[in-house]
């Protein structure tokens, strides 16, 4: 992998990995996890200028059985287009999703080449 991989560092106070005073990122897992953070937490047309990122999960969570399947394909396809380093590393992903009293919890759960990952 290209050791000259790096991003400004976008984590928040509050963030359970978040290092305060640090700018840039350059280890490229974390940059990879920072652009995986973005994309899931991005809401469909949300961001001006390229209207189709973003996995809208929030928008899933509210609706009625939606196939974990549908999701997964979702998912994937954003990261073939906006995270092919991803792709080139390797990883896989599993998805839970359970009824809450609510909305529904989606667990999504990461293993990027040895590194594991859980978003809730």
């Amino acid at each position: 992998m290209d050791t000259d991989f790096k991003d400004l560092y976008i984590r928040y106070p509050g963030h359970s990995r978040y290092v305060p005073y640090k700018m840039i990122q350059d280890d490229t897992i974390e940059v990879i996890v920072q652009k995986l953070e973005m994309l899931l937490f991005t809401r469909t047309g949300e961001l001006f200028g390229d209207i189709g990122f973003g996995a809208d999960l929030e928008y899933y969570l509210w609706q009625t059985q939606v196939p974990a399947n549908d999701l997964r394909n979702l998912i994937s396809k954003q990261i073939s287009y906006y995270i092919p380093e991803l792709e080139t590393i390797g990883y896989q992903m599993f998805i839970n999703i359970y009824e809450g009293k609510v909305q529904d919890i989606l667990v999504l759960d990461f293993i990027i080449k040895g590194y594991n990952l859980e978003f809730i």
